[in-house]
């Protein structure tokens, strides 16, 4: 029995067949079940029911996850903490919002192949629900989201996060889009166009609260779930829509776009990265501590990784 053997069972068993595994891990689908072949015969027992259509543990394989979970948290500890930084390696997958993908990733990229040469990194780039979704099913390691993790996503797991500072949204609108000389409340802008991102986006629940109204998406407007095309339809005085004011402000001073008067002025919208405590933990909580140093948000003061339940 070896890490590596190990580290393909619970590959299959994550991803829920050899061709995901052999995937995920680099190679071919007939090393993979080499290594299972091997492992399976050492311990003299069959670890995954192949008659079905998609492949399952059998009950000795479910007891077997548990260990080599631990030993892989162990082979990861000797590297952190005995290895250098490069000794790690693999791929580890992170899913991230549009706004951090426009801003720092690249910047976190940089980083990332400094400190840890030898390890792949994979990016994701999606709306806050379907990236919590894919790192609940395993199929991301970590997700640099938009807003607090909250408890109501509660399954039993334990994740890690940080906060990555906050990034100030105001109400835009084209310079030739005219909405009155006076501050305008919810009910003004209600009765405006509005470009909004997305049906079930973590922002149009915002702007949903801000409006006083049960679903933005019953307002008068347009859905698309880039930020670049919100901001193009914006620009071209389709209508108004709550964008980052940092990230706009070259099209604020080309007069290209204004930040329209409201009560309130504006919005200051958290962001978090998040990864289970589970597996390579130790490299996660590594990169984490990264992102927190590379987070071009507004933060007053670096904040501790937090452990909870969601």
């Amino acid at each position: 029995m070896n890490q590596r053997q190990l580290e393909s069972f619970l590959a299959i068993a994550k991803h829920g067949s050899f061709a995901a595994a052999a995937e995920r891990l680099f190679i071919t689908q007939s090393a993979i079940s080499a290594r299972i072949k091997e492992l399976e015969d050492d311990l003299g027992v069959e670890l995954f029911d192949r008659s079905l259509k998609k492949v399952q543990l059998t009950i000795k394989g479910r007891e077997l996850v548990q260990y080599a979970e631990q030993i892989s948290v162990l082979f990861d500890e000797i590297r952190s903490k005995v290895g250098t930084a490069g000794a790690q390696s693999g791929v580890v997958r992170i899913g991230v919002v549009e706004l951090v993908a426009i801003t720092w990733m690249s910047k976190l990229l940089a980083v990332l192949r400094k400190e840890f040469p030898a390890v792949t990194v994979e990016f994701e780039v999606a709306l806050r629900p379907p990236l919590l979704e894919r790192m609940r099913s395993g199929n991301l390691d970590m997700a640099i989201i938009i807003g607090e993790v909250t408890l109501e996503k509660c399954l039993g797991q334990e994740f890690a996060s940080a906060h990555l500072g906050t990034a100030s949204f105001a109400w835009m609108a084209s310079w030739q889009f005219n909405v009155g000389k006076g501050i305008l409340h919810a009910k003004d802008l209600r009765k405006l166009p509005l470009i909004y991102q997305g049906t079930e986006s973590f922002m149009n629940g915002v702007i949903s609260d801000w409006l006083s109204h049960p679903d933005s998406r019953k307002q008068h407007g347009t859905s698309c779930n880039g930020l670049g095309s919100i901001v193009s339809l914006v620009e071209a005085g389709v209508g108004i829509g709550l964008l980052p004011v940092t990230q706009y402000e070259p099209l604020l001073k080309a007069k290209k776009l204004k930040i329209l008067r409201t009560e309130p002025a504006g919005i200051d919208i958290p962001f978090s990265v998040l990864y289970p405590q589970r597996g390579e933990a130790n490299l996660f909580a590594r990169i984490a501590e990264l992102c927190v140093q590379v987070s071009t948000f507004a933060h007053p003061e670096k904040s501790a990784l937090r452990t909870k339940k969601i």
